[in-house]
């Protein structure tokens, strides 16, 4: 019998993987809700979480509600292994996840990241598209190492898989609405139900509105948000063995953001320090509090703006607020920094059921995404340094799919296309001093891949796996630095028009995977295996220009993965854990590196070893636990093409030695209905934010605890109270060192304390 996808639809039947997956029911609360058997998708067939041999992580909906996750980087939170967080800290600008410190901290919108971000099977290629509102899902699913085989698209150190709701036979709906602090409101909902015989739809909303939580003491607050997200879905029963689905697709971001806190650093012979009080190499005006040290951070303002002047730019401590008054939340910002984005896809999934068994996918998308970034770089009261970029990306991908199986034997193939044309712009500007350097880029990238995967079952116990996949990307890239402003005494304008710079390449590349599994008894499968995966080389788009000539080409890398894993369950399916160790070699590593104001990749040398542990429990009075940990060790070694920039014996950017992850819940009866009360912590270790490490590019460890109080009156209504950050911990979540540019490396910490309230109505 097939285990593969069967969307197809029955008379009176959900379709089997909904089915399957959403075995709960909405709006009543679970106890064992953390042990309750998950259906995934992993190997693209539907199996049971325990039984594939496959480092994955999933939350299917129920999980997702009680954990009252919104964003696509909340699933960091309880994920060992996992670290997401913004390189600017706006979550609707660039996203990046990190898996096993496989990463590309890079934010040149021509870029791709080495984790691959799919929603409902459609791999998502702009870094931006990554931060974005999740919204009745049905699951997510992390998955960690090489996924080259099946999913391949720059799926090197694995993939994140946001899989929606769809659409049902019988009627449901649901809204609910958030009340809370930093004039937070906001909406989401759905309906669901039959338009016709063989038609049924599914629309769902996401709103969210809130002013922003870093108070600006010459205008409107920072960090503010106002999205607006739809997601309309229509199945078709074409007959009894062929269904279509269309989903659409449309989000409006418009947020406040943009904005960093400043610390005082100086070059040294080990790299980038901290100034400390009693300094005399800091640069002029570095100032002091009363005890004679230095303030960690800075952007305020004291409220006499004839103080600042131009001359402030290499000063990172003018701007501070008298007397000690605020802290990281706080700043004095003049530029209007934040994010437009806006963004729609149209996606059609095919499913046909063919003769022996045999089941043909089709999957085709086109996705189209305009964004422009505005941030302020001097956290000043003066216009002195600003950076704007702007990208326009189309997106087609198109895949077809073929699976089936025979006795002892299951197997999948397909063909793979994509085409993504990207218009991107960025300019640091300088209005003090009239001159705005600005780049202009067009690229345009086409791939083709065949792959093909097949599981054969060598005994009752033993399975061995397969695959492999080749894929072909053709790039090309037209690049221009252009300029213009007042810089004559005379403040007559200048224009400058660099020349256009044109590259391609083209690099064919394959993954593959080898794979054993052991099935010991009922409760127990081992697994140990090789997988090659491959991301494609590329261009830098340097913002300055000035390396153009030598760094402009980055070679595809190769990452060789060996793992051993377990899954267990224990306590009569109460319990379940799972473990995975790993030894990584990389060739030609793309690792990130930024200097002054320039971010490039360059390849490099580089081995990763670890390995995560997950254990979930639920006792028979209503006791949920999760814990998680992950251990990492990273090495990279390199140099740039041209030899300036020296890497060696660096650890790769956010890639913690440890994280872990904690959840405890429990739920009491009370007259029908019940009560849910949930704690949550996640720890990350030390880390850094680039290739280069030192004092300036590092982030010390830090712990955010959420707390979670829920009511369930049966299955019509619920209402919770919420907590994030209970403790109201500062923790500096990204960075940059701009040493060589002005005495200052700035950072992004993350938001405050925030408590809300959620109410939900469901309509059965």
């Amino acid at each position: 019998m097939s285990n593969s996808i069967d969307f197809c639809w029955k008379k009176h039947k959900l379709l089997p993987l909904v089915a399957a997956i959403s075995v709960s029911l909405s709006g009543v609360a679970n106890a064992k809700l953390l042990t309750e058997k998950i259906v995934v998708t992993a190997q693209k067939r539907v199996q049971n979480l325990q039984e594939v041999g496959v480092s994955v992580t999933a939350f299917n909906d129920e999980q997702l509600k009680a954990l009252g996750w919104d964003n696509s980087m909340d699933v960091a939170a309880q994920t060992p292994g996992l670290v997401a967080t913004s390189n600017t800290g706006d979550t609707s600008n660039i996203a990046l996840f990190s898996i096993r410190g496989v990463n590309q901290g890079d934010f040149a919108e021509g870029q791709e990241a080495p984790i691959a971000i799919y929603n409902d099977e459609v791999y998502l290629s702009s870094p931006g598209a990554s931060g974005a509102p999740s919204f009745d899902l049905a699951r997510i699913e992390v998955l960690r190492g090489p996924q080259g085989t099946l999913y391949g698209r720059n799926a090197t150190g694995g993939l994140v898989h946001f899989i929606s709701n769809k659409p049902t036979e019988y009627f449901e709906s649901s809204i609910g609405l958030t009340v809370a602090e930093y004039g937070q409101f906001g909406v989401t909902g759905f309906v669901s139900g039959a338009l016709s015989d063989n038609v049924q739809g599914r629309l769902a909303i996401y709103d969210n509105k809130d002013d922003g939580y870093v108070s600006n003491a010459i205008g409107p607050d920072y960090r503010s948000d106002d999205t607006t997200s739809v997601r309309a879905m229509l199945n078709v029963d074409i007959s009894d063995e062929t269904s279509l689905l269309m989903i659409g697709r449309m989000t409006d971001i418009d947020t406040r953001g943009g904005v960093y806190h400043n610390r005082a650093t100086k070059s040294t012979a080990d790299g980038p320090v901290f100034c400390q009080s009693g300094d005399t190499d800091c640069g002029a005006g570095i100032r002091y509090d009363a005890n004679g040290d230095l303030e960690e951070f800075q952007g305020f303002f004291d409220g006499d703006k004839s103080a600042l002047t131009s001359g402030s730019l290499f000063d990172p401590r003018n701007g501070q607020l008298d007397d000690g008054i605020g802290g990281v939340h706080d700043g004095a910002f003049d530029f209007d920094g934040g994010v437009d984005r806006e963004s729609s896809s149209l996606t059609a999934i095919l499913n046909t059921k063919l003769s022996n068994g045999i089941h043909l996918t089709s999957v085709t998308d086109f996705t189209t995404s305009d964004k422009e970034y505005r941030e302020e770089d001097d956290s000043s009261a003066l216009n002195l340094v600003t950076y704007v970029s702007t990208a326009d990306v189309d997106q087609l991908s198109q895949e077809l799919r073929i699976d089936g199986d025979a006795d002892k034997l299951r197997w999948t193939g397909g063909v793979y296309f994509l085409n993504i044309k990207n218009k991107f712009s960025g300019a640091f500007q300088f209005p003090s001093d009239g001159y705005l350097p600005k780049y202009l880029a067009d690229s345009e990238t086409d791939t083709v891949s065949i792959f093909g995967q097949v599981d054969i079952d060598l005994s009752e116990d033993l399975l061995l796996t397969a695959g492999l996949r080749w894929t072909e990307d053709d790039k090309e890239l037209s690049y221009q630095l252009t300029g213009e402003g007042a810089v004559f005494a005379d403040g007559s304008d200048f224009l400058y028009t660099g020349d256009v710079y044109d590259f391609n390449r083209t690099d064919s590349e394959f993954s593959g995977k080898l794979q054993l599994d052991w099935q010991a008894n009922d409760d127990q499968l081992f697994y140990i295996g090789y997988n090659r995966g491959t991301k494609g080389g590329g261009f830098n788009t340097p913002s300055d220009g000035a390396s153009l000539a030598s760094e402009v080409g980055f070679e595809p890398e190769v990452l060789t993965s060996y793992e051993i894993g377990s899954k267990t369950s224990f306590a009569d399916g109460n319990g379940r854990f799972n473990t995975s160790v790993f030894y990584y070699d990389y060739d030609n590593y793309q690792g990130f590196f930024f200097s002054g104001t320039t971010s490039l990749l360059i390849n490099s040398e580089a081995s990763f070893m670890g390995g995560e542990a997950e254990l979930t429990y639920a006792t028979d009075n209503d006791w949920d636990f999760l814990f998680g940990l992950s251990v990492l060790d990273t090495e990279v070694n390199g140099a740039s093409n041209d030899g300036a920039n020296v890497i060696k014996d660096q650890k790769a950017l956010l890639a913690p030695e440890i994280t872990a992850n904690v959840l405890i819940r429990k739920e009491w009866e009370l007259d029908g209905a019940r009560i849910a009360a949930q704690l949550s912590t996640n720890y990350i270790g030390k880390e850094y934010f680039n290739l280069i490490n030192s004092e300036a590019t590092e982030a010390g460890n830090y712990a955010l605890t959420n707390f979670r109080l829920s009511y369930f009156s049966g299955e019509t209504w619920e209402a919770s109270v919420f907590v994030n950050n209970v403790f109201d911990k500062e923790a500096v979540t990204f960075g940059y060192d701009i040493s060589d540019f002005g005495n200052y490396s700035i950072y992004v910490v993350n938001p405050p304390r925030w408590a809300g309230v959620n109410f939900k109505y469901n309509w059965f």
